[in-house]
Parts: C-alpha cells; sequence; structure tokens
C-alpha cells in the first residue's frame, strides 16, 4: 500500500522520527492494549451475531474481490506472484483484479486466469493528471484499465495518445475503466468517459491520516502486531466527498459504477513488521459482483468475463469486510402489486406505478435509502421494504455501532428509477 501523493521516505522518516518520542511515551507500559483488546472482543461479537444469509434474488451468486492491487512489475512493489495469491486465500476473495503501473511485462509476465478458485484479472494503472501540483494536497488521479487483450505493440502507446483516447482503446480491446484516487481526476469530462470510479482508496485515506501514523506505528511495535487487524481500522471512514462527488455524477444522468480501490503494494516494512499485507490490506475493503450462478463455476475466461459484465452493469456493492462479512446483502425492486422483482443494482426501471425497495442485511444494522445523494429513510434493522417516492437515484448505505459510533459498512450502487 503505497501512501499517494506523499513520498513514502518522507512518511517513513516522519514516522520514524516519532516513533523514538512515542517509545518514551508507552515505555512506561501505559499502552492501548486493553482498549484494543475490548475492541477485539466487541467486533468479535459483531461478527457472531451474523445471521445465516437469505438466498440470493435473480438467481445471482455474490462474489467477493479486490480491485487495484500491485505486484513487482510496479516500480514502489515487489510482492510476488505467490505473495498475493495467498492474501487473497487469507482474505476469502473470488476474484482480484491486477492494476501494475503500465509496463509490456504486465503481459509476459502478469498473472490472468483461475488459480486455486481464484480469478485474476490482469490490468494496469496508468498516469491521469493531478488537481494540485505540490505538498500535502497534491491530488493525482489515475486510469484503472483492466479485462482488456494485449494491444499490438504500434498500436497502444500509453504515451503516444491522449488520455482520452487511451480510455477509447482498453474499451474497445474489451477492458473496462475505472478512475483511481478521484479526487485528483483533472478534467469533468473523464467521468463520463469512465464505466466508474473508486468511492474509497485505503492509501488515500492513509495519507490523509499522515498526522496518526506515528501512534499506529508505536501501538504495532509495542503490541508485537498483536492487533495489526484491530489498529487497521481506523482507516475505515465515510468518504464524504468522494460519495457527493458520485452522487452530484449520477443525478445529472452518468451512470457511473462505483468501486473500492484496495491500492495494496505490500512495500512498507519496519523493523522486520510488514506494515501492509495484501492478506489485511485485502481483507480492510471489498467489492462484491453479483453473477449468474450457472456461469460463475465455468471456465476462467467464462469466469472473467462474467465479473466484468457485473462491473460495467454496476450489480455491484463496496463493503468493509474487516467489520463483518457482508455477503448475503440485497438491495432490489419490487412491483408493489404483484411482489415480483423487477430491478436490481445498476438497473433503469421506468415503468409505473414506483416499485418498492427491499433491503436486507445479514445482521441488524444503520439501513439509510439516499435517493439523488439526498438522505431519505433511515431505520434500524435488517430488513426494510419502503416505498419509493417517484423517479430518481437510489442507493443504500448501511452501517454497524461500533465503539459507540457508526462506522460505514457496506455502501451499494443504484437502482435507476
Amino acid at each position: 500500500m503505497i501512501v499517494q501523493n506523499i513520498n513514502r521516505r518522507e512518511l517513513f522518516q516522519f514516522g520514524l522520527r516519532s516513533l523514538g518520542l512515542a517509545m518514551l511515551v508507552t515505555a512506561s507500559g501505559c499502552t492501548g492494549k486493553g482498549s484494543l483488546q475490548a475492541l477485539r472482543d466487541e467486533l468479535l461479537e459483531l461478527r457472531e451475531r451474523r445471521a445465516v444469509p437469505v438466498p440470493s434474488v435473480f438467481g445471482l451468486k455474490d462474489l467477493r474481490g479486490v480491485i487495484h492491487s500491485h505486484s513487482y512489475i510496479s516500480h514502489d512493489s515487489n510482492g510476488r506472484p505467490e505473495d498475493f495469491l495467498r492474501g487473497a486465500r487469507e482474505a476469502r476473495l473470488d476474484y482480484l483484479v491486477t492494476t501494475d503501473h503500465y509496463d509490456e511485462k504486465i503481459f509476459a509476465e502478469g498473472l490472468s486466469g483461475t488459480y486455486q478458485d481464484i480469478v485474476v484479472i490482469r490490468g494496469a494503472e496508468f498516469p491521469l493528471g493531478c488537481t494540485r501540483k505540490r505538498g500535502i494536497a497534491r491530488r493525482c488521479a489515475s486510469i484503472l484499465g483492466f479485462g482488456f487483450d494485449p494491444f499490438p505493440g504500434e498500436v497502444f502507446s500509453p504515451h503516444g495518445h491522449s488520455k482520452s483516447e487511451l480510455i477509447a482503446q482498453i474499451k474497445d480491446h474489451g477492458g473496462v475503466v475505472f478512475l483511481g484516487h478521484a479526487r485528483g481526476v483533472p478534467e469533468e469530462n473523464f467521468f463520463t468517459l469512465a464505466h466508474g470510479m473508486e468511492i474509497f482508496n485505503i492509501a488515500d485515506t492513509m495519507r490523509e491520516q499522515y498526522l496518526a501514523f506515528p501512534e499506529f506505528l508505536v501501538d504495532l511495535f509495542v503490541t508485537q502486531q498483536e492487533y495489526h487487524e484491530e489498529l487497521l481500522l481506523q482507516v475505515i471512514e465515510r468518504p464524504n466527498w468522494l460519495l457527493s462527488k458520485w452522487d452530484a455524477l449520477t443525478r445529472s444522468g452518468h451512470k457511473l459504477v462505483a468501486i473500492g480501490g484496495n491500492d495494496a503494494h505490500q512495500n512498507m516494512n519496519l523493523f522486520g513488521i510488514q506494515i501492509d499485507p495484501y492478506g489485511l490490506v485485502y481483507k480492510i475493503l471489498n467489492t462484491h459482483v453479483l453473477v449468474d450462478y450457472t456461469k460463475a463455476n465455468s471456465s476462467s475466461q467464462q469466469s472473467a468475463q462474467n465479473i466484468l459484465t457485473a462491473l460495467r452493469h454496476g450489480r455491484s456493492y463496496v463493503s468493509f469486510p474487516i467489520l463483518c462479512d457482508p455477503s448475503g446483502f440485497q438491495f432490489y425492486a419490487i412491483d408493489p402489486s404483484s411482489g415480483k422483482q423487477v430491478a436490481m443494482m445498476g438497473d433503469t426501471w421506468t415503468d409505473l406505478p414506483a416499485p418498492d425497495l427491499v433491503i436486507q442485511i445479514p445482521r441488524t444494522g444503520a439501513i439509510e435509502i439516499f435517493k439523488n445523494g439526498v438522505p431519505e429513510f433511515r431505520t434500524v434493522g435488517h430488513e426494510v421494504k419502503y416505498s419509493s417516492s417517484g423517479s430518481g437515484v437510489y442507493r443504500v448505505e448501511i452501517s454497524l455501532m461500533l465503539q459507540g459510533r457508526w462506522r460505514p459498512w457496506i455502501i451499494s450502487n443504484p437502482i435507476y428509477l
């Protein structure tokens, strides 16, 4: 995991300078171990209260995956295929999208196919530009293209074409295009060219928590990594700016699909402690896709195409599974007179009367329905049937109570009415 827009060396130097001072504070035995254990106990209770998932609607299977992961092919990672595959198994992933910084080695050495039931989809990350050029506020976006066929060298050159032409080429070769580090997108028109955008990026969030990094290092060191998972919970926060931007785009008529960006690198090691192991970074954030049962377990090529189709369509949702397994989440529309299922995430429904919206979650949480980006209904429970208030873009956010406050857990893609 690289901290985007801040030099990693500077970040580590800052952390190391702060480590000595902070160690003096902790030397007295005053560590946060007790509170971390209390957090662990509460997390275990959260997870144990998870109910058995209800049967999937529309005959679809929920596949959990990670989008935006780097390996040794990128200049800023040394991770080997066996490392990220091991991490994917630890996180119980069904699919993994690799997006190494563009290099021709991606097509010669990058994994693509099924490896012990994990579908790996090969892709690349291309620089898009920055909104600010210097300092902590610098934000730079990227193009995440994946699922495309290798391009003939004379046709494709990320440096020989405009960014718009690059996006078009990726699409022409069967790929999907998402905007990474979306706060740094330099021109509005790029949002209209892409299939979707990251509404959360772990590395960007870590960058924004720059001042908390030394405390994280101290706690990790003092507890000998015993509470590594609990300490990384500080990354989870509602991405207010990105959600607001996404809502503004969808209500203006753009069907833009939301994904999570793990931006995993496994490249931060301090005193022999791996700060960002693939397995743990993959557990923080997942992008779930809903695919046809009959096709999900077929050939690796067919499985990859099913995943890409679901992502293009927006038949997906973003989750923070480190809190609790979200599998079984449902958000769909039904005909109010017949009860027939008529639409799900990513679908557009224009018939009258306006359908009812159904939300089901595998454990009790706060359920909030947004219409055109504005909160319209909120309740606490595990199932809701809500009469929609007419045409609009409807999506759902689910939160879980942890240590006295609501934490974001699930963010759905919209149903368009």
